[in-house]
């Protein structure tokens, strides 16, 4: 199978998919694997080593893509990546439909087929691929840039306790914060614990329904009677959140003020430290890429195992519905975020 690997062109993303080590099991297998140039050079991997992996380097993203039966990469493309990939084309990416359902649209346009990462759950609903507990620990680590206090002088509440959260409280614990986790008991007291909180992390997925509601935890009125000195650190990043002030930020701008509160709610934390995210998500993707790989697409993949059953589960073929009412108002060459 012919697989090719981009260069990240959102922002300030340096990661890749695939390391030269997995790309080398994957050649081995007979596989032909097509780099862009630089794909990893901001990480310090060179092409060279790709091309000692049994790669091919490729310059151009179009011919990357004329090439590729299957596209492996971290985040969904923008509208202009899109227009360059083909028919039938594999997209194997986090592509996360629910919070951005305009890439159905351009998948749909382009006759794509995509597995979703992030909807690729073991028997236990846990996910294959999957960096939840970096996202708290980085998020608590970047806060401490804004902190005005040392650690073990920082008042910490923490909202939800699922895998985001139990790693920033982790993180919390290492560096000697005062943590809190809010029940939800005692959400109807939030009001009088921000008064007295240096930093409020949320670390709750909510619901469709929440959002589409516009049901806030934290409202704004909550955030104005705040500690005055309070940073908003949101790890989830819904939208709209449990925190009515949160809106999404990139690398580029992973902060604002509202309120004259400081807020964090970055796209992708685990970018943040590239070269452990990228050599964890190399080590959970490869054996999902060899199924495919292996299977020589998906057609027949929910036959090939375990895996294959749970990789069948995470795809989206927008030929099969009505993408066509995904459609933006005004369709334009900028990134969908």
């Amino acid at each position: 199978m012919k697989i090719a690997i981009p260069k990240e062109t959102y922002p300030l993303e340096k990661r890749v998919m695939l390391t030269p080590t997995a790309v080398k099991e994957l050649a081995k297998e007979g596989h032909h694997l097509f780099v862009q140039s630089g794909a990893a050079r901001d990480m310090g991997i060179l092409d060279e080593e790709y091309q000692n992996a049994g790669a091919g380097i490729v310059t151009e993203p179009k011919e990357l893509y004329d090439l590729a039966e299957m596209i492996i990469k971290v985040k969904a493309p923008s509208s202009s990546e899109f227009s360059l990939m083909h028919k039938d084309t594999i997209l194997f990416c986090m592509f996360h439909s629910e919070q951005n359902p305009v890439q159905i649209y351009y998948a749909g346009l382009q006759g794509l087929v995509i597995v979703e990462m992030e909807k690729i759950h073991d028997s236990k609903n846990k996910r294959l691929i999957d960096q939840t507990d970096i996202t708290g620990e980085v998020g608590v680590y970047y806060t401490l840039r804004h902190l005005e206090k040392m650690p073990y002088d920082t008042k910490v509440m923490v909202m939800g306790y699922g895998q985001v959260a139990s790693g920033a409280i982790k993180a919390c614990h290492k560096l000697g914060m005062k943590t809190k986790i809010l029940r939800k008991s005692e959400y109807k007291y939030i009001q009088q614990y921000l008064s007295d909180t240096d930093l409020l992390i949320n670390g709750i997925s909510w619901s469709a329904d929440h959002r589409n509601n516009k049901k806030y935890l934290v409202t704004r009125e909550d955030v104005k009677q705040s500690n005055p000195r309070i940073i908003i650190l949101d790890l989830s990043v819904d939208f709209p959140s449990p925190i009515e002030t949160i809106r999404p930020t990139n690398y580029s701008q992973p902060y604002y003020i509202d309120e004259n509160r400081i807020h964090i709610s970055i796209y992708g934390y685990p970018g943040l430290v590239p070269v452990t995210s990228t050599r964890l998500y190399s080590e959970q993707v490869l054996p999902l890429a060899q199924i495919i790989a292996n299977n020589s697409g998906l057609r027949g993949i929910k036959n090939r195992g375990d895996l294959g059953k749970v990789i069948y589960k995470a795809i989206l073929n927008p030929n099969k519905y009505d993408w066509q009412k995904y459609k933006p108002e005004e369709p334009t060459g900028s990134r969908i975020e």
